[in-house]
């Protein structure tokens, strides 16, 4: 379980509901997961229920979040493009988290 657990659930409580794309990050800064949101807020809290229903996969991910940066976009096209042009951007340095 990730220890940092209620300081992210706190920090979604913040999040707005427009589209936009949140960058996942371990505790050395490094890029984990780059991904796009229609409502941000309910997509980043997602992650970081209680009670979560996650992937194995997505567990795996969500344990090793220790923040997450955000950025708010006019549309949901607007985030697909801006999330692939940060992982063709960030895809050398992204960490994968072998399950």
């Amino acid at each position: 379980m990730n220890n940092r657990l209620k300081y992210l659930q706190q920090k979604t409580l913040r999040l707005t509901v427009s589209p936009g794309v949140y960058i996942m990050k371990d505790e050395n800064g490094g890029i984990i997961y780059i991904g796009k949101a229609k409502n941000l807020k309910n997509r980043v809290s997602s992650y970081f229920r209680s009670n979560p229903d996650h992937t194995p996969k997505v567990a795996k991910m969500v344990e090793n979040v220790f923040d997450y940066d955000f950025i708010v976009t006019d549309s949901e096209y607007e985030a697909l493009l801006l999330e692939c042009s940060l992982i063709i951007f960030y895809l050398k340095t992204i960490r994968v988290i072998i399950i």
